[in-house]
């Protein structure tokens, strides 16, 4: 064995090699209960602390404000558990496997939004990092900080998957019982008279709360398989389901709540102030590195939006760290310098940035899972997914026309500082857009989508009756496009 082959053996027990590509059955390791640690991570952290407070300084009372987010949570993690089943079954990331319901070059659409999501979010974490972090020290200004916080999560990702795992495990425990400590020591404050009034709000005002925490929930739709791939194909997604949906409740009706409650405790301040104030320099550290490995998976699914739209003129390697590693670096360094450039401005408008992406992943969430549970019952043909001449098409014309109307009835219900649609006034001034999105989608979807289901139906009779009486052909499930 060369020298050179030593090392790279050697790189590869260390640093994650693969990138799109399905996960061989080899590689395949982890166990549900570790997605429960991974989600409960991946959301005790100062993003959802901040977004709790959010929901109060939007005019909530607190009691009401916790209701909006424990519903729009209870909603939103429904979505994205039901999403993450498909990584263990199928063995690629969320966004390749679009391209079964729209088509290898119809599911392009998908790569530049969620590359978005991912950049913004990189920034906005960030930022909420640095001013964390400002708060225990003036020694450095905003965008010193925003530089010293992205090295930790540039090293994470360099060596990849299971590290991030590892590093979120930590963080959920660390974070956890941080959390615990600073909700106790708000408690000891009593909120004013008028933060505990349960006199009912606007309606449009509730549910404007609610359809924050859906879509920060929904947010993960995109890549969340992303994180579940490695699993082996054989994993229960019945506990799979129970595993992420337990972990990603808890964690952010949690972090929210305290948010929340030191918004309403001490309004003027702003959230992280707030924190300061209440628990201590302490937690304003701890509550900066509860970011770092979400800067990290965002980075890293934003890569494989890079790669995924490359791959539609150039197949990669399967096997190949570069392949995964530039395009990770290059899209942190553009969360870096959006947060550097734009920290004054970002979190203020957190809010607004996110009503906009809810109304672009409402309608793919609906004809994902459509398409995954009712139409084809999970059975694909993941080489398809990878090849412009397979079974899914160049452009499946059902999702695509499916997602359009979606996307079309949303936009009369869209309340937005910069758009207000005509059906909002007449709602008391509620978004509803999410709701009306979401089921519109799937339910054209699901009528366009017929023939594929009969088309299913008669594959698996015949593979029942080729089993029956042993002639030893196969036949391809879900081939219908």
């Amino acid at each position: 064995m060369t020298t050179a082959t030593a090392r790279n053996q050697q790189v590869r027990r260390y640093v994650e090699n693969r990138h799109i590509d399905h996960i061989p059955a080899a590689a395949r390791h982890g166990r549900p209960w570790h997605q429960l640690v991974f989600w409960f991570g991946g959301n005790v952290n100062v993003f959802n602390v901040v977004l709790g407070g959010v929901c109060v300084s939007i005019g909530l009372t607190f009691w009401w404000a916790l209701a909006a987010i424990t519903i729009g949570t209870l909603i939103g993690a429904l979505l994205i558990a039901l999403h993450a089943t498909q990584g263990p079954r199928l063995g690629v990331p969320q966004s390749i496997q679009s391209r079964g319901q729209f088509g290898f070059y119809g599911a392009a659409f998908m790569f530049p939004a969620v590359l978005l999501l991912n950049v913004g979010f990189i920034a906005a974490e960030l930022v909420i990092q640095a001013q964390s972090m400002t708060g225990v020290t003036a020694a450095l200004a905003m965008p010193g900080w925003i530089l010293i916080l992205a090295v930790p999560s540039v090293v994470i990702g360099i060596f990849g998957y299971r590290w991030i795992h590892r590093v979120m495990q930590a963080t959920a425990v660390v974070v956890g019982v941080s959390l615990v400590i600073m909700f106790i020591q708000g408690l000891r404050h009593a909120l004013p008279a008028s933060q505990t009034a349960l006199a009912r709000p606007p309606a449009g005002l509730f549910l404007a709360g609610v359809a924050l925490l859906v879509i920060d929930m929904l947010s993960f739709g995109p890549f969340v398989s992303d994180y579940t791939r490695y699993l082996p194909a054989k994993t229960s997604g019945q506990r799979l389901f129970w595993c992420i949906y337990s972990g990603s409740i808890l964690a952010t009706i949690g972090s929210c709540a305290i948010g929340a409650y030191l918004t309403a405790l001490l309004p003027s301040l702003g959230t992280v102030a707030a924190v300061g104030k209440i628990s201590g320099k302490w937690a304003l550290i701890i509550m900066a590195l509860s970011l770092v490995n979400a800067n990290t998976f965002n980075a890293y699914t934003g890569s494989f939006q890079v790669i995924s739209f490359a791959s539609m003129w150039r197949r990669f390697r399967a096997e190949s760290v570069t392949v995964r590693l530039i395009p990770f670096l290059c899209v942190m360094a553009v969360g870096v310098v959006v947060a550097c450039f734009g920290y004054q401005q970002f979190v203020t408008n957190l809010s607004n940035f996110l009503d906009v992406i809810l109304v672009l992943f409402i309608p793919w969430s609906a004809v994902n899972l459509a398409d995954y549970f009712l139409i084809r019952h999970g059975s694909y043909d993941v080489a398809s997914f990878f090849t412009a001449g397979g079974a899914y098409g160049r452009f499946a014309w059902r999702g695509l026309l499916a997602y359009a109307a979606g996307l079309a009835a949303e936009w009369p219900f869209v309340s937005q500082p910069d758009y207000t649609g005509p059906l909002v006034k007449p709602l008391g001034g509620a978004d509803v857009s999410w709701l009306i999105g979401w089921f519109t989608a799937a339910l054209i979807y699901l009528a366009l989508a017929a023939p594929v289901r009969q088309a299913n139906r008669r594959d698996q009779q015949a593979a029942r009756e080729t089993l029956a009486t042993g002639d030893g052909r196969r036949h391809g499930p879900g081939r219908a496009s």
